[in-house]
């Protein structure tokens, strides 16, 4: 048999005829195993940890060791270690993302339009300031940017007072903030054409100035896409054009993502719902970005540096959506996502194949396979996978993959072709389809939905 280039990233864009291939909730994982890489599926949602009331989740945040912040709809909890939620206040609700920090013992929250300040042991939220977008923290200031202009202001020190003085216009385009993160001690300006980084001088009067040379001319199209881990990542846009995935590499924005995402991002009616959130998990940094009018979700694997598609199995319509997941903490010990329309958080667990019970697919379709446009012969397909992973009882007793295959890169496909992944402990099933059909442009697809390991370390065909 030949070894066939099975294992890779989508590359699917513009021409199906150039690339049909897909990698959805699945990533690679490089090694030093018998092949230089293997996919690897995405992390499941198991049943919720905790279900909260409000709405869906619209921002997590670790307070402290015990503590950890969720905004529910409008409701804001204050949840313990232990699973015990509190509720401390009552927000705004635009069904966006908010933006949460602390000064060891005040919260601060942005939301639509607002920026509140709450205690995790009170009650209520107090009303802080109107007309603005984000928040975030450094040197014992808040730091708030104002919607519709280009001024951002901050608070006296350990302080959720806001002084009508403390307020600076950064002028370097004349363009609006969209909003402010604060990594590694710089303070990241986004607005809608440009990117200043400014950090804290000590000033008397203003502690805060712009770093020389630290101004680029690539803005932000979405609040919500801005996130940081071991970086920080947004979806970018400027008077050129928009659409990119950017990071910081050396203090320089830097273009992320590949044709293939960017002519999927290029599909979403609106940029500017995009949201995100990273996290990371297994020696993986992941950046994850969803569009609400456009229904889909990409991840970047910040340590690989190759993307994939994640997606949810609307189980009423049958059709590939975007992630339940809007928000994410590292909080317990345990990787916890909001789900997007409910109250439920449940931990992201890559031991669970399944999405809180509802199946979790794991598709990967291979670069087209042919040889100068010749018609090729029937021939067998072996996929090289983790074999006798079936489960005691129920749904994946018996596992199965589904192969189904298009002679003509992808245009039209056959029906599915089931063989089983083995029963629990058939660690020698072999997983091979014979006599698939040959064509000039050949797409193999492979699908595992049931909750069973799927790992995928090659193919070969005869």
């Amino acid at each position: 048999m030949a070894t066939i280039p099975f294992i890779g990233p989508p590359g699917a864009g513009r021409s199906a005829n150039y690339s049909s291939s897909r990698t959805v909730n699945l990533y690679l994982e490089p090694g030093t195993g018998k092949t230089p890489a293997m996919l690897v599926g995405t992390p499941g949602m198991t049943a919720p940890w905790i279900t909260l009331t409000g709405g869906g989740l619209r921002g997590m945040y670790q307070f402290n060791d015990t503590t950890a912040i969720m905004v529910c709809g409008p409701r804001v909890f204050a949840v313990s270690d232990a699973g015990v939620a509190t509720r401390i206040g009552t927000v705004a609700n635009d069904g966006h993302p908010v933006q949460i920090t602390d000064n060891g013992t005040d919260i601060a929250i942005a939301s639509a339009g607002n920026l509140y300040a709450l205690t995790a042991t009170g009650t209520a939220a107090t009303l802080l300031l109107t007309g603005i977008g984000s928040v975030d923290y450094i040197d014992d200031h808040f730091i708030a940017t104002e919607l519709d202009t280009g001024n951002f202001v901050w608070s006296d020190v350990v302080s959720t007072t806001f002084d009508p003085l403390n307020i600076q216009a950064t002028n370097g385009a004349p363009d609006q903030m969209v909003g402010v993160i604060v990594a590694r001690r710089t303070i990241l300006f986004f607005c809608t054409k440009s990117i200043e980084q400014w950090y804290d001088s000590g000033g008397t009067d203003n502690p805060f100035s712009r770093i020389d040379g630290a101004f680029f001319e690539v803005g932000c199209a979405s609040r919500g896409s801005i996130a940081e881990i071991d970086g920080v990542f947004w979806l970018g846009r400027n008077d050129k054009g928009g659409g990119s995935v950017w990071t910081l590499s050396g203090g320089v924005p830097k273009i992320i993502s590949t044709p293939a995402v960017e002519h999927a991002i290029a599909q979403w009616p609106d940029l500017s719902d995009a949201e995100a959130f990273t996290y990371s998990q297994e020696g993986h940094a992941f950046y994850v970005i969803s569009s609400t009018s456009g229904n889909e979700t990409w991840a970047y694997d910040i340590t690989t540096g190759q993307w994939h598609q994640r997606a949810w199995l609307n189980p009423v319509t049958g059709t590939l959506d975007r992630i339940r997941a809007s928000c994410h903490v590292y909080f317990a010990g345990r990787n916890l996502v909001g789900d997007r329309e409910t109250g439920d958080v449940y931990e992201y667990d890559l031991e669970t194949y399944a999405d809180n019970g509802n199946p979790l697919p794991a598709i990967r379709a291979c670069e087209t396979l042919q040889s100068e446009l010749q018609m090729q012969r029937n021939f067998s397909f072996q996929l090289d996978v983790d074999t006798g992973v079936g489960i005691e009882t129920g749904q994946g007793e018996d596992p199965q993959a589904m192969l189904r295959y298009s002679k003509d890169g992808g245009q039209t496909w056959s029906s599915s072709i089931w063989r089983t992944l083995g029963r629990l402990g058939d660690y020698g099933r072999r997983v091979i389809w014979h006599r698939i059909g040959g064509g000039r442009r050949v797409v193999l697809e492979v699908t595992i939905t049931d909750p069973v390991k799927r790992n995928i370390t090659g193919a070969y065909i005869t």
